[in-house]
């Protein structure tokens, strides 16, 4: 039948017969004739090669199936006579339910789409693909096809559209495949996080970064995050033992994170802020000094589209607070300032170099030698996500 162009899934079509050769053995026989014709076997994932006869009159025997064009040696021969085999035909009957995915969607798809929608993102139930315009025709089908190859745990299926919610700064979505319910639930590192996947900013392919950073924290650390999230950065560092200030301006987000700061048994080590990010260190900072509690001593900016234009609330930050961040070791005087890890995008050829130039054009001023750029992963061609942490240099935080 012709699939190409389909646009409503009929599972009933996807109906292959192949004809093997195979023979006829006893039932009894069965581990013998597989030892002596390995060789010459039917041998493809999901396909068996031993089934029981067809034939309701030959209940005592089995069919062992070939592989596609098997030619029997002089040996092979004369021990399946001597056994009483006897060759026959053998039809499988391949269904939906063998090929895979891509198999299906590359007999449904027109030629012109070449790139057949085959990864996708997996958050608890949720399967988030990103297709591409030519595909959006076939968005149901695309949807319908990867959540019967996930089940059961897939149940729903989102497109990211290309709108992108102004204020909150996630991507907005619609589903294609399954149920309508976005309120998911995924464990990372022994970690519960909950929240509606349509409402907040998710991407579990950030969990590496997330485990290096954390990992650079002391536990007597004081963490302030400033684009919190659901808590990927500040439940991990409070479960370590740090003190976590986390923001964000999403009260959806702000929500979740309160909800999963307490279903991790972390509460009492985090506070909850759902103000502009700006306006959340300014308030950390002047709250942190006039009741002389310990200065953070990191600051978290995990939203890479714009992070870099907040680098600009440091300027002076800490001015007429000089003596809070100077302290002396062995008649030697160090400024404690605190360590920023800046995250942002890149489409320089050397985006390493690219990342610091643009983290000191806010500053005003060199990171020369007191900074590292890490890469953090390819968003897309010529286009990469970067972290560039350094220590505040006292000649913007003063």
């Amino acid at each position: 039948p012709e699939l190409q162009g389909m646009l409503e899934l009929d599972r009933d079509l996807f109906q292959k017969v192949i004809k093997l050769p195979a023979i006829r053995i006893d039932a009894k026989d069965c581990n013998i004739f597989r030892k002596k014709l390995q060789n010459v076997l039917l041998n493809r994932p999901r396909l068996k090669n031993i089934v029981p006869d067809p034939d309701v009159n030959c209940r005592t025997k089995k069919i062992i199936v070939l592989r596609p064009g098997a030619t029997l040696s002089d040996d092979e021969k004369a021990f399946v006579k001597s056994r009483g085999g006897l060759s026959v035909n053998h039809e499988m009957t391949l269904g939906y339910s063998y090929w895979t995915s891509e198999q299906i969607l590359r007999e449904v798809l027109p030629p012109e789409i070449t790139d057949v929608p085959s990864g996708f993102e997996t958050i608890g139930h949720i399967a988030h693909v990103n297709l591409r315009d030519n595909q959006l025709k076939f968005k149901n089908i695309i949807g319908q096809v990867i959540m019967d190859k996930n089940s059961p745990q897939i149940k729903t299926v989102v497109n990211k559209t290309n709108t992108i919610d102004d204020t909150f700064r996630f991507f907005k979505m619609e589903v294609i495949a399954g149920e309508n319910n976005l309120q998911t639930s995924i464990i990372q590192n022994g970690i519960t996080y909950e929240f509606d996947f349509s409402k907040v900013y998710w991407n579990s392919r950030l969990q590496a970064e997330h485990d290096r950073l954390v990992d650079s924290f002391s536990s007597s650390d004081v963490i302030c995050d400033m684009f919190a999230g659901v808590g990927p950065f500040a439940i991990p560092a409070a479960k370590k033992g740090c003190f976590v200030y986390a923001n964000d301006l999403n009260p959806s987000s702000f929500k979740a994170l309160e909800h999963n700061a307490k279903t991790n048994q972390v509460a009492d080590r985090i506070k909850a802020f759902n103000l502009d990010g700006r306006e959340f260190v300014m308030q950390v900072t002047e709250n942190t000094l006039k009741e002389n509690n310990k200065m953070f001593n990191h600051v978290v900016m995990n939203l890479p589209a714009t992070a870099l234009q907040f680098l600009d609330v440091f300027k002076g930050l800490f001015s007429g607070y000089e003596d809070k961040f100077i302290s002396s070791l062995s008649g030697s005087t160090l400024i404690n300032l605190p360590s920023v890890h800046c995250y942002c995008f890149s489409k320089d050829e050397n985006p390493m170099m690219d990342a610091q130039k643009q983290a000191e054009k806010v500053l005003g001023a060199s990171l020369e030698g007191i900074c590292k750029v890490y890469h953090v992963r390819n968003v897309a061609p010529k286009k990469q996500m970067m972290c560039v942490s350094f220590k505040l240099p006292s000649s913007v935080a003063f």
